[in-house]
């Protein structure tokens, strides 16, 4: 399992968390962003378009990634760079 903690620098739209969540898909690992909203954390699956379309991700969000599987850590990675980078 790789896990990394870090802090989201600019909104997502719904239309945007969808897309991420269509990236992740191309993955065989497990992928889970979690954060903490009204002092309760939060655990959704990246894959999930329902859940990534729920997700009130804001500037400042301070949110955890954790891939486990085969491909983890390229998971990991391409996924740090769609989320701190954001959708262009």
């Amino acid at each position: 399992m790789r896990t990394h903690e870090f802090t989201i620098h600019s909104d997502f739209h719904r239309d945007d968390l969808m897309s991420i969540s269509s990236q992740a898909s191309r993955f065989a690992s497990d992928i889970s962003l979690s954060f903490v909203e009204s002092e309760h954390e939060r655990r959704v699956d990246v894959k999930s378009l329902l859940g990534m379309a729920l997700l009130p991700i804001r500037h400042g969000s301070i949110v955890r990634l954790q891939t486990r599987g085969r491909d983890e850590l390229e998971a990991l990675e391409y996924m740090l760079d769609v989320l701190e980078k954001g959708i262009t």
